[in-house]
């Protein structure tokens, strides 16, 4: 996850300032000279104000702060995906943007945040390298999620990807807009998306929606339907985690037992009949290509809930009784097809009872 540095907060601060009247307003921090003649850049412009988008985007909104490096021009070209990058939050696999890279075709990424900064075009620019451009928009407002110009910028990107954050923030403010009809329309072109912590939660059929801040493994085991179990759909409709729930941060927060809890929840409450739980670890990625074939990378963990049946009793102020649930845990280079493709490996089981897991370490 790139966090926000101080020279780029202090860029987006004087870029607000100095909008008024309807005005662009562009300040520019730069690694490297642009080169002479096009307009490509090695540094990032911040950005706030309306204006023009480049290669015939419609105008920008007076309020929207954005980032950019590489060509204005949008590079028309054919992703070969569509792709997608399931990051579970911490350090970013580097190799998870490395493979991406034949998928966008060179073509122009797309980072999607509602805080923070510009922190990921640098990286992806310079560091991984081989796209037209980078730009990161801050959709702050369902208005701007409902702005002709980002979801231009969206649907003409050949790769996107969500940043990490606050997924209850970004089903608030992103749900139901043309931003979401637009990230169905750029996967249904063959692009690639991805996302990172709260960023890759939201990519899931089924998502915590985290509404009332987070939840611990032990409150969901002693009640599933605590205020903290806030749970969602209908945000996006990717067919690799098609009947699918996230959750990121796994082993290193402990979440195998409120991940338990969302598969019995989302049976009990009658969204699926038949309902997976993946968990990825903090610099762990399962990268998912055309034709469903999932790959992990990175140093962590993938475990893959998948229930058989409902649990024995699922019910507010209960705990969860939830006996023989099968899991896998895959590590890198693990393949399987998604959404149901089955591992090699052979499953653990997990079971709830009483407030606990079985076996109580199960990572």
């Amino acid at each position: 996850m790139r966090a926000l540095s101080f020279a780029l907060a202090l860029a987006v601060a004087v870029s607000a300032l100095g909008c008024s009247g309807g005005a662009s307003t562009t300040t520019s921090t730069s690694s490297g000279a642009a080169t002479s003649g096009a307009s490509t850049s090695t540094g990032t412009s911040t950005s706030s104000g309306t204006g023009g988008g480049g290669g015939g985007a419609p105008g920008k909104p007076a309020d929207l702060v954005s980032f950019h490096v590489g060509n204005e021009a949008d590079l028309a070209v054919t992703p070969k995906g569509p792709g997608l990058i399931l990051m579970g939050g911490g350090p970013d696999v580097d190799a998870a943007f490395t493979w991406w890279k034949p998928l966008v075709a060179g073509g122009d990424v797309v980072v999607l945040r509602a805080s923070g900064d510009g922190a990921y075009d640098d990286y992806l620019y310079t560091q991984i390298g081989g796209f037209n451009a980078v730009e990161t928009l801050l959709v702050t407002s369902t208005a701007l999620a409902e702005s002709a110009y980002v979801a231009w910028k969206i649907t003409h990107a050949e790769g996107i990807f969500i940043a990490g954050g606050d997924q209850a923030k970004y089903l608030q403010l992103w749900k139901g807009t043309g931003l979401q009809k637009a990230l169905t329309a750029a996967w249904e072109r063959g692009a690639a998306i991805g996302g990172t912590s709260a960023g890759c939660d939201v990519l899931g059929e089924f998502i915590f929606r985290a509404e009332n801040g987070s939840v611990l493994s032990s409150e969901a085991l002693a009640d599933p339907y605590n205020g903290y179990m806030t749970m969602d759909r209908g945000f996006l409709a990717l067919s690799p985690v098609a009947g699918t729930v996230l959750d990121t941060h796994f082993a290193q927060r402990d979440r195998m037992g409120r991940l338990v809890g969302f598969v019995a929840r989302i049976l009990a409450d009658g969204w699926a009949t038949k309902v997976q739980g993946m968990g990825i670890d903090e610099g762990t990625a399962v990268v998912v290509g055309p034709t469903g074939q999932a790959k992990v990378l990175g140093a962590g963990s993938v475990y893959l809930l998948r229930p058989a049946a409902p649990a024995a009793t699922c019910q507010a102020g209960k705990p969860l009784d939830y006996a023989g649930v099968p899991y896998f845990k895959l590590g890198a280079g693990d393949t399987w097809t998604l959404p149901s493709g089955t591992p090699t490996a052979p499953p653990g089981t997990l079971s709830a009872s009483a407030g606990t897991l079985t076996p109580a370490n199960p990572y």
